[in-house]
């Protein structure tokens, strides 16, 4: 019992929730190049990105994001299970989050600014 606890207040895991939340609601886009494609356009509110993922996709990423000035926050998985949480097979660096709403409670629950 003590461990189903840990795991609902586990930031982490929250975040990953409501990111497949964010999938099933058809507001996330998945995998570095069509981020950063998408942050270009203007259509992305926060980049969430996996702490595990090759430096360079995260170099690309964050780098991207901040250019559009907008948020990029990590959460301490591997992209394998980033990938998993949203129903893909394989690994996934980085997903964007195009709703507002959907943003703004997944950095509160990663305690972002």
């Amino acid at each position: 019992m003590k461990n189903e606890q840990n795991i609902g207040r586990d930031p982490n895991v929250r975040a990953l929730s409501m990111i497949g939340l964010c999938k099933k609601a058809g507001r996330l886009i998945a995998g570095v190049p069509l981020v950063c494609d998408a942050l270009r356009e203007g259509r992305v509110a926060l980049v969430v990105y996996a702490s595990g993922a090759a430096e360079n996709s995260l170099k690309r990423v964050r780098d991207k994001a901040k250019s559009f000035d907008t948020a990029a926050l990590a959460v301490d998985v591997t992209p394998e299970v980033l990938a998993k949480s949203i129903g893909k097979v394989g690994a996934t660096a980085a997903v964007g989050i195009t709703d507002r709403g959907f943003a703004d409670a997944i950095i509160k629950i990663l305690g972002g600014k």
